[in-house]
């Protein structure tokens, strides 16, 4: 695999961590009704990245040689993550 593109993955997975704390940190003194709702998905994205994590690393150990092929849907899933990460921060604002 790249290194380039390892490090890529790396700085998104990273990256997503980052935000899912600062919404948990952020949402400390929301209300009882709004930081219910915003744990429970971030109980949801922790898993998720969790699991994108953890493919990730089986992936790259077993399959170094077919990396090419997956780079796109693993990007692809973890822009929809972030994606999904973003959106919690623009409803809690609101």
């Amino acid at each position: 695999m790249a290194e380039d593109t390892n490090g890529q993955v790396e700085n998104i997975l990273a990256e997503l961590g980052k935000k899912i704390d600062q919404l948990i940190y952020e949402t400390k003194d929301a209300s009882a009704e709004v930081r219910d709702d915003v744990e429970e998905k971030i109980r949801e994205l922790k898993k998720k990245k969790e699991k994108l994590e953890d493919d990730f690393h089986h992936y790259k150990d077993r399959n170094e040689d077919k990396w090419g092929e997956t780079k796109t849907h693993l990007s692809a899933a973890l822009r929809e993550m972030k994606k999904a990460v973003d959106a919690l921060f623009r409803s809690k604002e609101a």
